[in-house]
């Protein structure tokens, strides 16, 4: 009787190793997969902290026909200028062009100034122009034409 008592703690013994062993497989994915989520959190926030940009159109004086706005790069991170996105009055602009004068192919270089070119011919008005980067960051201009 002694030997199957002490064969059957043995049995219940390797059954918890097992059922620990599984417990903390799991324990261990998810904290590697927060550790994964902070460190990709904390590289965008890195990015948006050393991304600035300001338009440097004279808002009284913006060229029309077609619409050109000045952007220049004031922060210290490289953006790609096919990943600006244009709100013109409340709207989004998909007909535009972007050419980076001190940058390097389409890099947006720090210290380097992006043209938008919008292949519309607004009326004279008022207009809000919201320029957007692809780490967030943005600026606008209230003009007038």
């Amino acid at each position: 009787m002694g030997m199957s008592a002490s064969s059957t703690q043995l049995i219940f013994f390797i059954a918890a190793l097992v059922v620990a062993s599984a417990v903390v497989g799991t324990v261990a994915k998810g904290v590697m997969d927060i550790t994964n989520g902070i460190d990709e959190k904390g590289d965008l926030i890195d990015k948006q902290l050393k991304t600035d940009i300001t338009i440097i159109n004279d808002p009284e004086n913006v060229p029309n026909n077609p619409v050109k706005i000045y952007v220049k790069n004031i922060g210290s991170v490289t953006l790609n200028q096919s990943m600006v996105s244009i709100i013109l009055n409340g709207t989004a602009e998909t007909s535009f062009t972007t050419s980076v004068s001190g940058g390097t192919g389409s890099y947006w270089s720090p210290s380097s100034t992006l043209t938008i070119t919008i292949s519309t011919t607004l009326p004279s008005g008022d207009y809000t122009v919201i320029i957007t980067t692809e780490n967030g960051v943005k600026d606008s201009l209230d003009f007038t034409i």
